[in-house]
Parts: C-alpha cells; structure tokens; sequence
C-alpha cells in the first residue's frame, strides 16, 4: 500500500499513517491529513473510518479503538510539536462521549498545552458526524537524542 486508499476509506488527500505498521494494518488504517496546515498549538489531524473490524458486538467502534486513535492522535501531534521521531505514551485518560458507528469518519481535534525539555502535554477530541465521540488527555515522553 503506498499511503492512499482508492476504495474511499478516507477523504481525498488523506494517506495512511505509517502504513507498514501492523497494528495500523490490523486495527485501521489510520489517516494523516498531509495538506492541513497545523499550528504549534495543533500541529497534525488523524482520521479512520470505522470499520466492521473496529466494532463490538454491540454493533458500535470498540472503545479500545477509539481509545487507540485517540493515543495515536496525540501522540503523532506530539511528536510533531517536539520534533522528536517518537513520543512514547506516558499517560492516557479517556473519556466516551458517544458511539460511532461502522461507516463513521472520525477526526482528532488536538491541542497541544504544553511542551517541556521531555514531555509533551496534550488534549484532544475525536469527532465524528455527529459530534465529538470521545476526549482525552496525556502526557508524551521526548526521548533524549543521545
């Protein structure tokens, strides 16, 4: 897969965020928007579209996924923010605000509220069409460049 869905999984311009990751492949694909024009305080945006993979058997995206994408939300636009090639998870707290269901496009919404020398604070929303689905916060750990 070179980074763009033709079968319209995603928007025009949206491509898969590091498609050669398993867990991406398994649990997504998840989506960057490399024409957004982020800012320091929300540096990238995320995407996915729930799939009949991502849902319970309630019938609704798996909190687990959503709790994923919204990891992976914050943490991409933590390491954009630092500069860093990776921002391991130090902490994550997640709210569920509704369901999303299977076909639903869901976007991060992040803002960055601080940086320090190793860490990186962060909040965020996922949205869907209907609202915001969930909202998290967390904290990103800035490997030291040895």
């Amino acid at each position: 897969m070179n980074g763009r869905i033709a079968d319209g999984a995603a928007g025009e311009g949206w491509a898969v965020l590091h498609p050669e990751d398993r867990f991406n492949e398994a649990n997504g694909p998840f989506f960057a928007d490399p024409a957004f024009e982020g800012t320091a305080s929300e540096p990238a945006r995320i995407g996915f579209r729930v799939r009949g993979h991502n849902c319970s058997f309630a019938g609704t995206c798996h909190g687990g996924v959503i709790a994923s994408a919204l990891d992976i939300a914050l943490g991409h636009s933590a390491q954009a923010a630092s500069g860093a090639s990776h921002a391991p998870t130090i902490s994550l707290s997640v709210d569920f605000l509704a369901a999303a269901k299977e076909g639903d496009w869901l976007e991060s919404r992040v803002r960055i509220l601080r940086t320090t020398r190793s860490l990186v604070f962060a909040d965020g929303t996922l949205v869907g069409p209907d609202g915001p689905v969930a909202r998290a916060s967390g904290v990103f750990k800035i490997p030291r460049q040895d």
